[in-house]
């Protein structure tokens, strides 16, 4: 995945995640799109969960436009790995570690983020969780840390950047909550709770936010990243979940990181300055909102 100064973001990366998987290639493949343009320049946009997957497609998205980047994970490895493509790209890039659950950690992050860019305008908090595990089953301990990283996480980060925001008189605050919460699926008693009150909590932010400030909710359906591909294949080859997801889906197809990155890149933008405490589900039309 590469940013290119005359075609704007390569879709390269849709590309790859279909090589060699002939049963799904058709489906999987989407018009390309070129992006170019400054319509975030000069403004700074923090994304959690930034190494991989969809948090790294949206970064490369909104440095195609302009924006400079704080990119949030817990792989240092891999979000340095991202800086660097964007670096090497011109674009002004950093990594920062954090333990988003932790509040001492978020207050020091955004201490650095701003210390570092002087300013943030835009926060997409997209790190998460989702470990299987059936309620009768299920320990409290891993309850507990499933809840801390899908909604506390959200909490903290949005306690601390929010005063920033407003001091400004602008600001975009962009939640990731689940479609599994309109489809529920079993083992994911905790992740389904806390996504579900992702939802309210965004809410009650965009009541408050203020002038020139807004905060929504992004669903992506089933996304196939990288991650999430490899993590669901039987030993034949199979992949279950993604043909269920098929099978509910409308439009049918796999959802791509691309496809959830474009709108968050349209909720952040000032088109969407009149949207507030709303979902956005991109789901294929799997579910509804």
């Amino acid at each position: 995945m590469t940013i290119d100064s005359q075609n704007g973001l390569r879709m390269g990366y849709i590309d790859d995640t279909i090589n060699d998987r002939p049963s799904v290639e058709a489906a999987a493949k989407v018009p390309q799109v070129r992006i170019s343009g400054d319509k975030f320049e000069g403004q700074v946009v923090v994304i959690t969960g930034a190494a991989q997957g969809i948090g790294e497609v949206t970064a490369c998205l909104f440095a195609r436009q302009g924006a400079s980047i704080a990119l949030v994970d817990m792989d240092a490895e891999k979000a340095e790995n991202v800086a660097s493509k964007l670096k090497q790209e011109n674009v002004t890039a950093e990594a920062f570690v954090c333990d988003i659950a932790d509040e001492a950690a978020v207050r020091g992050l955004v201490d650095s983020i701003v210390g570092r860019f002087g300013q943030i305008d835009v926060l997409v908090h997209l790190a998460g969780i989702y470990p299987f595990q059936p309620i009768a089953d299920h320990s409290f301990s891993l309850y507990q840390k499933v809840v801390s990283v899908n909604l506390d996480g959200c909490f903290l980060l949005t306690r601390a950047i929010l005063p920033i925001m407003q001091e400004k008189g602008y600001g975009r605050i962009i939640n990731t909550s689940s479609n599994t919460f309109e489809s529920p699926v079993p083992g994911l008693s905790a992740y389904v709770a806390a996504k579900a009150a992702v939802r309210g909590f965004t809410r009650v932010t965009a009541t408050e936010a203020g002038p020139g400030i807004t905060a929504n909710i992004i669903v992506p359906g089933l996304v196939r990243t990288d991650r999430i591909w490899n993590s669901h294949v039987t030993q034949t080859g199979e992949r279950p979940l993604f043909d269920m997801a098929l099978g509910k889906q409308l439009i049918k197809r796999h959802g791509l990181p691309i496809d959830v990155a474009h709108t968050i890149c349209f909720i952040a933008s000032p088109e969407a300055q009149f949207i507030t405490g709303q979902v956005f589900d991109v789901s294929g039309g799997m579910t509804f909102q």
